[in-house]
């Protein structure tokens, strides 16, 4: 049996063995912090015009009185611009020289108009577009009218695909988006006069006669 004086050394050593662990593995954890930061220097900064991109795609089954099985099928692309200067993590001052806020804002422009090589502008997909429909039999023109019913009889909010009429929306509708290249300026005036026909009330079909089918009208029956 211990004796009290026993137990009371006892006590008082064993803080000092905790103590002594403690120390040892800060210690350790010390060491292996410097290796990894050591280890991961310079990794900060990505070269220039570097982007993270997330893809996801979505298949929605449409609801026609038919045996066939159709989907819609939407994908969905983001990026985001990995820094690649030091001025990226640091807010502007607000007593900066009308000299630095020059080269800032030649920075920044110089940036926005750089596009990933993935990227294309509003005047190739709608070019896309086009020769799609005129794949299908329909003429290019049909775009065209589209953009101006839209703008005619634009979808509810509340609409029960609310996910697909806000996609269709956006791509039918120039004046919402500025995806159009430097060289795109004609092309952007077609599609927003197109746009500007249906939203002062005018007949989509007689700017357009070309194009004999209303594919809003067609979309429209499809999602209702």
């Amino acid at each position: 049996m211990c004796s009290g004086f026993e137990m009371v050394h006892n006590a008082m050593r064993r803080p000092k063995q905790n103590n002594g662990n403690l120390s040892a593995l800060i210690l350790i954890v010390l060491i292996i912090g410097q290796i990894t930061v050591k280890d991961t220097h310079g990794l900060l900064l990505f070269p220039a015009s570097t982007s993270l991109q997330v893809t996801s795609s979505i298949s929605i089954p449409l609801d026609l009185p038919t045996r066939t099985k159709v989907f819609m099928d939407m994908g969905f692309q983001m990026n985001y611009n990995l820094p690649n200067l030091l001025s990226s993590f640091y807010n502007s001052t607000i007593w900066a020289d009308e000299l630095s806020r020059r080269s800032k804002r030649q920075l920044n422009s110089q940036m926005d108009s750089a596009l990933h090589p993935s990227d294309i502008t509003a005047g190739e997909l709608y070019v896309g577009l086009e020769h799609m429909l005129e794949n299908y039999g329909y003429h290019r023109s049909c775009l065209l009218r589209s953009v101006c019913e839209l703008s005619l009889h634009p979808f509810a909010e509340d609409h029960i695909y609310g996910l697909v009429t806000q996609v269709i929306t956006f791509l039918l509708t120039p004046s919402q988006h500025e995806g159009f290249g430097v060289g795109e300026q004609l092309y952007r005036d077609i599609y927003e006069r197109a746009e500007q026909i249906g939203f002062l009330g005018g007949d989509c079909q007689s700017a357009y006669p070309s194009c004999e089918m209303d594919i809003v009208n067609l979309v429209t029956r499809i999602v209702r």
